[in-house]
């Protein structure tokens, strides 16, 4: 078995602080009463919206580094002042955006990450998750589909959200932005914490335009790489890179359109990796049962191919055949 581990102490101090985390993070489930935490949870949307809204009005981008009066952001973006007012002390309560003096605000901590030129800014992430296309379903269809077993994304839409995706570029290119979004937050230590110089190739399953992928390749000029993933994203991250990343370096990923539900790149050999990163989180138990018989037949053309799980923490799951 080749050591694919480093940093093994900081990676098992970063698991027992992410438990610690968590169950400060439970405490408030346990010491409020059930009939106002039951209240708390069901109006929790409000929230969202609010978040949404000022996401979509570009708020925090409107502040930047300075302090603003309600007066200077209702003209600045053509809004009604009271009620904005109202949404920017509601925001500030939830520790979102300061209030400095009466009806003036400045950017928070927490605000910050909302702000365009912020790398590590959540905006995508919100407005995907806050748009028509995901709320819909939810509020539509979820009590239909606990009845009858069926889908609610499919249910309002017709078509399972990748059809849909690949039909609607707009939301296309806002899933997208949301899933670099995830990658920016991740950061690089996942660089530090896998020995990916223990392979010939890593066959990213999933990776978008490739940002991760190309940040292990800087770090180990050896390793070569497929980028596989929908067709229209591969196509857009062809040209992607053109300009951004050192010519060496692209020549190195070969990036590849294809769906992961038909079949999966085939691998050269046992020092070949399958990385998934975000992946089978969003996906139902029959989706991810045929990604892993798709990869398991390739599994079974080779003695020692090794999967990598990637989740939304540091900690990887490798799986050695």
């Amino acid at each position: 078995m080749k050591k694919l581990s480093t940093n093994i102490l900081r990676v098992k101090l970063f698991n027992k602080l992410m438990g610690i985390a968590s169950a400060f993070q439970n405490i408030p489930a346990k010491v409020t009463p059930p009939p106002f935490r039951l209240m708390q949870i069901g109006s929790l949307f409000w929230q969202s919206r609010a978040l949404y809204v000022a996401t979509k009005l570009e708020l925090a981008d409107t502040l930047g580094d300075t302090e603003k009066s309600t007066q200077e952001i209702a003209s600045a973006l053509h809004l009604h002042e009271d009620h904005l007012y109202r949404l920017l002390r509601m925001l500030g309560s939830m520790g979102i955006f300061d209030e400095t003096a009466p009806r003036v605000f400045k950017n928070s901590k927490t605000s910050a990450f909302l702000r365009q030129d912020n790398p590590k800014n959540v905006r995508a992430m919100i407005l995907m998750h806050n748009s028509p296309e995901m709320t819909i379903p939810w509020m539509e269809s979820l009590e239909e589909s606990i009845r009858d077993g069926g889908v609610p994304f499919s249910k309002v839409y017709g078509v399972d959200i990748f059809n849909y995706i690949d039909q609607n570029k707009n939301f296309d290119l806002l899933f997208s932005q949301a899933m670099d979004a995830v990658e920016n937050l991740t950061g690089n230590l996942f660089l530090e914490d896998f020995n990916w110089g223990k392979f010939d190739r890593i066959i990213d399953v999933g990776g978008s335009k490739g940002s991760k992928t190309l940040s292990i390749l800087k770090v180990y000029p050896n390793l070569k790489a497929i980028v596989f993933d929908r067709p229209q994203i591969i196509e857009a991250a062809k040209t992607h890179w053109r300009g951004k990343i050192a010519a060496d370096i692209l020549a190195r990923v070969d990036f590849q359109g294809g769906d992961m539900f038909e079949s999966l790149p085939a691998a050269n050999s046992d020092n070949d990796l399958f990385v998934f990163s975000a992946i089978f989180h969003g996906l139902s138990n029959e989706e991810c049962t045929t990604v892993l018989s798709n990869l398991k037949q390739l599994l079974a053309l080779t003695n020692h191919l090794y999967f990598l799980r990637m989740p939304l923490l540091r900690k990887p799951i490798l799986i050695q055949q």
